[in-house]
Formats: C-alpha cells, sequence, structure tokens
C-alpha cells in the first residue's frame, strides 16, 4: 500500500473481543489486524501495555484499544472502573509527509496538554488532550513506508 494521509476513529474499551465484535457487526468489518498485549513507549521512560486492532473500512481506518497495564491513563480516560464499556476516544490523523506532521504537531502543541508523545515501531505519535474543546483526545502520527500499518486489512 502506498504511504498515505487518512483519518482514523479509534475506541478505548475494557472488553477487547467483545468492542471487535460489536464495531465489526456496527460497521461490516469482518477481519482486524489484533496486537494483543503490545508494548510501546509513551513518553521518556514511560511504556503502556494494551491490547491494540485496526482495520480499514474505505479510507476511514478503525482502532480499539484496551488498556492492560503500566502507563494506560491516557487510555482510560473516560473508562469506568469495572463493567463493560467502548467509548469513543480520539480522532487520529495519519500524514504521509514529515513537514506536515511537524507543521500540525507544533500547532496542537501551542493549544492543547500532550499527555503522550513517543517514537515507536518506527514511526512518532502523540496524544493532545482536545476533551474540553471537543469531547476527544487527538492523535497524529507518521509512520514510514513498510511499517506494520501496511498489514491493515481493509474492508
Amino acid at each position: 500500500m502506498a504511504q498515505q494521509d487518512y483519518y482514523q476513529f479509534a475506541y478505548v474499551t475494557t472488553d477487547w473481543r467483545r468492542a471487535l465484535e460489536e464495531l465489526g457487526a456496527q460497521h461490516d468489518i469482518a477481519t482486524w489486524m489484533e496486537m494483543p498485549e503490545a508494548e510501546f513507549d509513551t513518553g521518556p521512560g514511560t511504556k503502556a501495555v494494551c491490547h491494540f486492532a485496526l482495520a480499514f473500512k474505505g479510507d476511514l481506518q478503525f482502532e480499539v484499544i484496551e488498556p492492560v497495564a503500566g502507563d494506560c491513563a491516557v487510555y482510560r480516560a473516560g473508562l469506568p472502573e469495572t463493567g463493560y464499556a467502548k467509548r469513543f476516544h480520539h480522532l487520529g490523523r495519519h500524514f504521509a509527509q514529515r513537514a506536515d506532521f511537524d507543521r500540525q504537531l507544533e500547532a496542537a502543541k501551542a493549544r492543547y496538554a500532550r499527555p503522550v508523545a513517543a517514537e515507536t515501531m518506527g514511526g512518532e505519535y502523540a496524544y493532545f488532550d482536545a476533551r474540553a474543546e471537543t469531547g476527544h483526545f487527538l492523535e497524529y502520527f507518521i509512520f514510514p513506508p513498510g511499517s506494520h500499518l501496511e498489514g491493515v486489512p481493509r474492508s
């Protein structure tokens, strides 16, 4: 797949498998790229462990995240202490060009708190807390051609 810009709808959940089934049925998504117990950097000296799944429906990417351990505060935002929940969490934006990513990153840093920023799996990402304005987080990310994102299934 050629490197491209696209948007992502991301959900956090307390039950990854159930959320995948529900979102799959709602949006006619049959296949997900599953990354159980994925460990990744969230900032200097901090890591999170989460179950992740990715799938495209047309040109929109869906992401489902279940926080498991470590520095998961940003992924637990909006989830209840007990019981099942699936909540819209962030609007993600992938950038194919470094200059576009850097420009948008600087604009967001001037406007919002940045609870997570790190390099991982050959790319870079950051979350911005836009909840007071939009009701959700924003994520900006950039990964090079040939990254794991090229394996995300399309429906």
